[in-house]
């Protein structure tokens, strides 16, 4: 028996891995699919060669991002492919989170099965989910989430402070990489409620001592390395208090409308998920003991999810959501799904059984039509294959390789326009200024939510303006590169270069068309006359 429980926990773990390679080997591409993923590798890059984001680049994102992509870039090399790699294993991560949640909610020493067979189908749901999206913010911190959760549980359960130290650090980690981890305030302290409900060896005041210093094994780190002096930088820039307020009031609509609206988006976009989440609630009111109280932490944790995917003003972007991938995972690691499993493999005349068969033929049934989804090159919901020129390149790669061509390491560049910034990678040149991307410091924010188009950008007076000319004329950049993109994609109804005088006048005066690749020209610096 032993022999059979370890086939059915391997394979369904088996599945989900491959389903997963499925997913993410027929996105696998060497351009960015979303140019913050451009902005992510700029300031990787920059620490690699001894910089410090938020002192030499102006950005509203935490470090965390940054970190793990210089640590992709240091070990594996400076290609995108590698990097996808990197970012495989690092999702992987995330699956020992659901492992242990599910392992703590639904171990049974009287079923010993049951355990394993749950912490498995939770695995596989969660392979699957988190594969679904590329590797933007929401993405890199999905792994460090779950695992907050996982060995919040796991210490609880075992009463097991290393398990405690290490939730506290995964707690911060995730906040570090996106600032939307920050509901886990919630859902911690709800798991210690609960858990103390359920008489759990490992729920005493103690724990949030050992959270603290779990965070603080992280933390103070990260502030060493940027430099004590610095801290305050440091601070503002992963508590952006009045960025955030800004961008979240820039928002259409009201957040609650958004939320609403977010619940039939999650059906759509996680529907394997969500529908055997739906099997399982009907198999667990089918049995004669039910135990809902085994549901709240699933329940506690998808509902943060939805509000921690929302802050900043209730757009919800479709790459927000791989946030719900966790939990959706550990609601549908139901052990009533396991036993309809099997009560539907006997053979006996059981009450019952006709119902189980009928409820695990439903979940295959929708397992199988996702995995045919993968087969068909269907299953991302948040990736944008690269568009190829005649050569086999793509805009940014063609300018990019254009402008090194022209240029030493010591020259800069300055790039104009959402789908502008990829240059910067592929030129391997630097920004003219600490603004290497303008929208939402040159410009206002993006409006546009996930369900309207929103109003269109226009530029932004201030100091960052005042900043960029007065190091634009220190140092101008040997080459321009501008996309009509500020008016494309977020319906500008004027561009706002045209605005931006001083900006717009200096490179009138000082730049020259010199070549077009596909949306993007290119504006080279005309020579200083003897």
């Amino acid at each position: 028996m032993a022999e059979q429980r370890d086939r059915v926990v391997v394979l369904v773990l088996v599945l989900g891995v491959i389903a997963m390679l499925g997913i993410r080997l027929h996105v696998l591409d060497d351009e960015f699919p979303n140019p913050d993923i451009a902005g992510i590798a700029y300031n990787a890059e920059l620490i690699l060669d001894g910089g410090r984001p938020y002192l030499e680049t102006v950005e509203i994102k935490p470090p965390g991002a940054f970190l793990l992509t210089a640590a992709s870039f240091s070990v594996l090399g400076r290609t995108l492919e590698a990097l996808q790699l990197f970012h495989f294993l690092w999702l992987c991560v995330g699956a020992v989170g659901v492992w242990w949640a599910a392992m703590a909610i639904h171990h049974d020493d009287e079923q010993p099965q049951l355990g394993p067979r749950c912490a498995a189908i939770g695995v596989a749901v969660y392979l699957v989910g988190a594969a679904m999206f590329s590797y933007n913010y929401s993405s890199w911190m999905t792994p460090a989430y779950a695992l907050a959760v996982g060995a919040t549980l796991r210490g609880m359960k075992r009463d097991s402070r290393w398990h405690h130290v290490l939730a506290g650090a995964a707690a911060l980690a995730a906040v570090l990489i996106i600032q939307r981890a920050a509901v886990l305030a919630l859902v911690m302290p709800g798991l210690w409620l609960w858990a103390r409900r359920q008489q759990w060896p490992g729920v005493h005041p103690k724990l949030w001592a050992q959270w603290l210093g779990g965070a603080l094994l992280v933390g103070v780190p990260l502030v060493l390395w940027f430099g004590v002096g610095e801290a305050r930088v440091l601070f503002d820039a992963v508590v952006p208090i009045g960025v955030g307020a800004d961008y979240a009031a820039s928002a259409d609509g009201s957040a609650l409308g958004s939320l609403a609206a977010a619940i039939p988006q999650l059906g759509r976009e996680f529907w394997w998920p969500a529908a055997l989440v739906g099997v399982a609630a009907v198999a667990t009111f089918m049995e004669r003991e039910r135990d809902l109280g085994a549901w709240f932490p699933g329940l506690l944790w998808l509902a943060a999810s939805i509000v921690g995917a929302g802050l900043g003003g209730g757009r919800y972007y479709l790459h927000y959501l791989v946030q719900y991938a966790p939990a959706l995972a550990l609601l549908a690691a139901s052990p009533a799904l396991v036993r309809a499993g099997q009560a539907a493999a006997r053979d006996s005349d059981e009450p019952g059984r006709v119902r189980a068969r009928i409820l695990v033929a439903v979940a295959a049934l929708l397992s199988v039509a996702q995995l045919g989804e993968i087969g068909l090159g269907q299953g991302h919901r948040y990736e944008s294959m690269a568009r190829r020129l005649k050569d086999g390149k793509t805009a940014a790669q063609a300018a990019g390789a254009h402008i090194r061509a022209q240029t030493t390491e010591d020259d800069t560049i300055l790039a104009w326009g959402w789908t502008a910034w990829r240059v910067y990678y592929w030129a391997q040149r630097r920004s003219a200024t600490r603004v290497y991307k303008p929208l939402g410091s040159l410009t206002t924010f993006n409006t546009n939510t996930a369900f309207d188009p929103g109003e269109g950008i226009v530029f932004r007076d201030g100091p960052l303006a005042a900043q960029v000319l007065a190091e634009f004329d220190r140092h101008p950049p040997a080459y321009i590169v501008y996309s009509p993109s500020m008016v494309q994609a977020f319906g500008a109804k004027r561009e706002p270069l045209e605005d931006f005088a001083g900006l717009r006048d200096r490179i009138a005066l000082g730049y020259v068309p010199e070549a077009q690749f596909g949306d993007l020209r290119l504006l080279r610096r005309r020579p200083v006359p003897r």
